[in-house]
């Protein structure tokens, strides 16, 4: 989150400054199933039809459209967004933009440094303001009471959000359903989780909003995962889906196998056979194959053994 690079873009005109760049979404999106559906949506959405920025401005009496600086605002930062987003369906709660709103602002070119060393990226919590009471998503405060400061806010993505970019309820459901299929194809679970764990960690030990003692968002964050993943009995079936298709993965596999040979079957009927035995009678009864049979080399000693056995 820290580590922050000099970024170089057009300066935007001189006179009163509403920013000090022009947006751009500057990162590199991951290559996953959910970021490409989600930033594919994105590039054809019309920020002036989404429904929730029209009920927003609406209620505010500000006219319909949005002007085109704060389109390309929310172009920039909702990508940046998707990149960031945790898909996971086995997180405490589903898509939390995983980086501070500092990472943010430096991903959408938004992240301005004065002389003094005092870091600027106004345009990034305008448009996070203007999200948040559309409930697009959900913000998280604290404030420290020593330091006399504003904590760093957590953020989460609200199905809303995409919604508005045009995924139904039932879509944004199989999405993610999707994504825990993948995972569990690829044998990711464990590093998700484990992902997850280290990001946790992290907000413990940082200077961040935490979640303790907050009821009411616990539960909110919690109806609002079940809304998207569905209730137990959804998981119930996605957990057999992905147990049958596991046991399938094994019967293929153990089909492609090459079929025991007759000498590793014969070494099978034999230890078998030694475990039933005190050890000198099974100690006599390899010297007496050896002086039988003292040419015969390898596990094909096994075949003559078996016709041997007290009990064959």
């Amino acid at each position: 989150m820290d580590n922050t690079q000099t970024i170089t873009l057009p300066p935007c005109s001189l006179g009163k400054i509403h920013r000090h760049y022009v947006p751009k979404f500057l990162g590199k999106l991951p290559q996953l199933v959910p970021v490409r559906r989600f930033a594919a949506a994105l590039k054809r959405h019309d920020w002036n039809r989404n429904p929730h920025i029209y009920q927003l401005r609406y209620s505010r009496k500000q006219r319909i459209s949005v002007r085109s600086e704060r389109r390309e605002t929310f172009d920039a930062l909702a990508m940046a967004m998707i990149a960031y987003a945790d898909y996971n369906p086995e997180s405490d709660a589903l898509f939390e933009v995983m980086c501070s709103v500092e990472k943010l602002a430096e991903l959408c070119g938004q992240l301005y440094r004065y002389d003094s060393g005092r870091k600027s990226y106004d345009p990034i919590l305008h448009a996070l303001r203007d999200w948040e009471q559309a409930n697009l998503i959900i913000v998280d405060r604290d404030f420290d009471i020593e330091a006399k400061q504003y904590k760093a806010m957590r953020i989460w993505i609200r199905p809303e959000f995409f919604h508005g970019l045009g995924f139904s309820k039932q879509e944004l459901r199989e999405v993610v359903a999707s994504f825990n299929r993948w995972m569990e194809k690829k044998g990711l679970k464990e590093s998700y989780q484990k992902r997850y764990a280290q990001h946790v960690l992290r907000l413990a030990r940082a200077n961040v909003a935490s979640l303790d003692d907050k009821h009411k968002l616990r539960n909110l964050l919690d109806k609002l995962k079940t809304l998207v993943i569905g209730k137990d009995e959804a998981l119930k079936q996605e957990k057999k889906h992905l147990a049958k298709a596991l046991k399938e993965k094994k019967a293929l596999a153990k089909s492609l196998e090459a079929p025991e040979s007759p000498e590793h079957t014969a070494w099978r009927r034999f230890e078998a056979w030694k475990v039933t035995q005190p050890l000198a009678a099974v100690m006599a009864f390899e010297r007496e194959m050896k002086a039988l049979y003292p040419s015969i080399q390898g596990q094909a000693i096994y075949l003559y053994y078996i016709n041997h056995l007290p009990d064959s």
